[in-house]
């Protein structure tokens, strides 16, 4: 009996040893999937800012359009009655000519010329703004598949966390009930005279926040940036932005560079560091600092911006890039800085 008792007690340990090290593994796993699911949100966020900013771009030239096309309405018909008065300072030159006919003649032909010009003007200037417009179509077109692509991999994503959890708890609950029901089966067997052995305690119920995965250990800090994946969304976005940027700022020497709006523009961290940001020019402001992970509220001057940064990225450098040609609304622009090295 006293071997059958120490068989037991060696089964009941082993499965609570067993149970430990599936959840590690599992833990492991879950982490990996909730730091893409981070990922996968920090890219709906950014995808949901730039379609912002395009549908308030399409509402300025929905503006712009009204206005370009009432203008040319204006021109057209005061084209029309330049060319009335020119036909008539014509007929007046034939039936009487003269020097005042001569001069009305003059000054017809000189305001149909400025009406002529006019139309042809506000012409080309209402079909530039309908070439950015289409522009402006396409590119909120893509913007928006963007965005339904993104949440359709959340909700994904979130459904196979949400089960890899649910599973854990599963089979850590039958392992608990195991190695219980064996460290009871022990206990009823009679303790052997020379060896009195020690009960094992009952194993507790697991609970969700023994199978949160430690975000903020190892893996983040073991992690380097050159070793990480790149998601393809994010890259794209980058590359996109970077270009936006570079466009805005091509060939800008210091007196092209406009006026700066802010006297000072910083950036408030959560540990309570401000840190001043760059001014590039046309609005454009810079500054490269290090994040935490976890959901996260910026505020820049009297601005918040809330973002999710992944557990991996905890302590990383990320480029922050203040767009504030809208002031009513600034959109804010960050990435991780490892991301510019893919770019090439």
């Amino acid at each position: 009996m006293a071997v059958n008792r120490g068989c037991s007690l060696l089964f009941a340990g082993l499965l609570g040893a067993m149970s430990v090290g599936v959840i590690a593994q599992s833990s492991a796993s879950l982490t990996a999937e909730q730091n893409k699911l981070a990922r996968i949100e920090q890219t709906l966020e950014n995808r949901l800012v730039e379609l912002e900013e395009v549908e308030n771009e399409i509402l300025g030239y929905d503006y712009k359009l009204e206005r370009a096309e009432k203008s040319l309405a204006d021109a057209r018909k005061h084209y029309d009655e330049s060319l009335r008065e020119l036909k008539a300072a014509e007929r007046m030159q034939k039936t009487s000519p003269g020097a005042d006919s001569e001069r009305a003649l003059h000054k017809a032909k000189h305001a149909f010329s400025m009406a002529e010009r006019g139309v042809d003007s506000r012409s080309r200037r209402v079909e530039f703004i309908q070439t950015n417009y289409a522009e402006l179509q396409a590119r909120l077109n893509k913007s928006q598949a963007a965005v339904e692509d993104a949440k359709a991999r959340q909700a994904s994503q979130s459904k196979l966390v949400d089960g890899m959890v649910k599973s854990m708890l599963v089979k850590a609950e039958e392992n608990r009930k195991a190695a219980n029901a064996a460290a009871a089966k022990a206990r009823m067997e009679p303790k052997p005279a020379a060896k009195p052995v020690i009960e094992q305690p009952e194993i507790p119920a697991p609970t969700m926040a023994s199978l949160a995965p430690a975000a903020e250990s190892a893996k983040s800090a073991e992690a380097s940036a050159e070793e990480r994946e790149v998601d393809a969304d994010l890259l794209e976005y980058v590359k996109g932005e970077q270009e936006r940027l570079d466009q805005l700022l091509a060939d800008t020497d210091e007196s092209e560079k406009g006026k700066q709006t802010f006297r000072n523009l910083s950036l408030r961290m959560t540990n309570g560091e401000s840190l001043e940001f760059e001014f590039l020019g046309h609005d454009q402001y810079r500054l490269v600092a290090p994040v935490e992970s976890g959901r996260q509220t910026y505020k820049i001057n009297t601005w918040k911006f809330r973002r999710t940064i992944p557990a991996d990225d905890d302590g990383t450098r990320y480029v922050f890039v203040l767009d504030a040609r809208r002031l009513s609304r600034p959109r804010l622009v960050m990435y991780p800085e490892y991301v510019l090295s893919r770019l090439d």
